[in-house]
């Protein structure tokens, strides 16, 4: 997996955003989701589940982004992925030439990031899960084009100005629900007053 890119800050402009959240629950397998306040066009309305995180800084992928390009498009070289329709989702403004993959079958390694969810970016493993029949609890893997990365002390930072809403991740978010409902459904995980949070319309000003 590639480091953690310099300079790929979610800047938001910190006195528009009003919620925080404690930076030392910062951690492999938390999800990061993106306070109503945070702007920035990179992440605002996302949910990244973080990949890794140490002093040096952080690497996430952004679970609620689609590209326009279907898997058989992105993977061209790879006689398995033809016919594969599914959409390749945007990890995240660095590297976006980069695929990565998150998957649910612990036989096939990678990094363990939460239950049920690794993360892998070797083409032979791809070319496994893509001639592997789906399993009983739904779709086995997802590709992300790009990743989200923190420079050192960043996210921390960012997390100071209430930028970021931290849930524990699950299976369930990165696999089994669809796109455009992740950030509402991750916030209802979160619960109490952030339920009423995830009702937000995407664009309140204009209501």
């Amino acid at each position: 997996m590639a480091p953690a890119a310099e300079g790929s800050r979610a800047a938001h402009g910190g006195k528009e955003v009003t919620v925080s959240e404690s930076k030392d629950a910062l951690g492999r397998g938390m999800l990061l989701i993106a306070a109503p306040g945070l702007m920035d066009p990179n992440f605002r309305r996302t949910v990244v589940l973080l990949c890794e995180h140490t002093p040096e800084g952080a690497v996430g992928l952004v679970l609620n982004r689609e590209t326009e390009h279907t898997i058989e498009e992105v993977c061209r070289d790879l006689p398995e992925a033809a016919g594969r329709t599914e959409r390749v989702h945007v990890g995240g403004p660095v590297q976006p030439d980069h695929l990565l993959v998150l998957h649910r079958d612990p036989q096939l390694g990678g990094k363990p990031i939460v239950d049920g969810v690794s993360l892998v970016g070797d083409i032979d493993v791809l070319r496994r899960l893509l001639t592997s029949p789906p399993g009983p609890d739904g779709p086995r893997f997802r590709c992300y084009a790009g990743y989200a990365g923190w420079g050192e002390g960043q996210l921390e930072q960012e997390m100071e100005l209430g930028g970021w809403i931290l849930v524990p991740g699950d299976a369930r978010l990165v696999f089994d629900t669809p796109t455009g409902e992740i950030w509402s459904e991750a916030l209802r995980k979160k619960g109490g007053l952030y339920t009423l949070t995830a009702e937000m319309p995407p664009h309140p000003e204009l209501n």
